[in-house]
């Protein structure tokens, strides 16, 4: 029976174990690290107290896996994208994989750079297969550590009852991206670093050599959502990472 138009026959590897990214190049990849600690005074934005901490979790777990590490530090919205430009435009022909980790205060779809904000997407997309072609069929990794709207999450109490070569790609294909909190949420942060970029190290430094990417990520998933509580004098606060991903194979960093 014909298929209709427009439907692909599914790969001969679908769901086997040969379905996983190519992690052999002679390069693991290229980690770049965007930490904003300190803000112009007219934004009205507090320092992230706590961050340094965080910037050198990430940067102790992805070395350790093997990546190139690129710390920038407290720059301005156009260096930011000057920044990412440069990283886009280099060759990744020799490298497997890109990750990038964005620290900084933020609202959905931006970020603040030093001085104003920054439209993520306008970020993301100097990385697709189009304007990227050696990172074309390769894993893209964003870590998001920033808010994403005003809401808290109150958490809810359980109660537990007796119930190959050739092949056309999508240009968007291959991206994942790791937020700290759901779309419209808040995320937190204490002096000794965040509960999302903590979990996430943590969970990398003991998972990353045996465990495929989406199983670790679920696990930072979880440690965050299980072990974290915020407390103010109103109420106990919660948050819950959010994972979305448009990978295309397994990978195993």
């Amino acid at each position: 029976m014909a298929e209709p138009a427009g439907v692909s026959s599914p790969s001969p590897q679908t769901g086997s174990d040969e379905m996983k990214y190519n992690m052999d190049y002679p390069e693991k990849g290229l980690c770049l690290i965007i930490n904003m600690e300190n803000f112009a005074s007219g934004l009205g934005l507090k320092p992230r107290k706590g961050t340094s901490i965080d910037e050198k979790a990430v940067e102790d777990v992805f070395k350790a896996i093997g990546f190139t590490i690129q710390t920038e530090k407290d720059k301005t919205s156009e260096d930011i994208y000057n920044i990412m430009v440069k990283v886009a435009e280099d060759d990744h022909s020799k490298r497997s994989c890109f990750v990038c980790v964005i620290m900084s205060h933020g609202e959905e779809g931006t970020f603040y750079g030093f001085d104003k904000e920054i439209t993520e997407a306008k970020l993301f997309t100097l990385f697709n297969g189009e304007n990227c072609p050696s990172l074309a069929g390769k894993p893209k990794l964003f870590f998001l550590q920033k808010c994403r709207g005003k809401s808290v999450d109150a958490g809810v109490t359980l109660h537990t009852g007796s119930e190959g070569s050739g092949t056309t790609i999508p240009i968007e294909a291959d991206f994942l991206y790791h937020y700290a909190a759901p779309s419209g949420y808040v995320s937190y942060r204490r002096n000794d670093g965040s509960w999302f970029i903590q979990s996430l190290c943590k969970m990398l430094e003991r998972y990353w050599n045996n465990k495929e990417l989406l199983h670790i990520l679920t696990l930072v998933n979880h440690k965050v959502a299980y072990e974290y509580n915020s407390t103010d004098e109103r109420s106990r606060h919660k948050q819950a990472p959010c994972i979305v991903s448009r990978l295309t194979q397994f990978l195993y960093l």
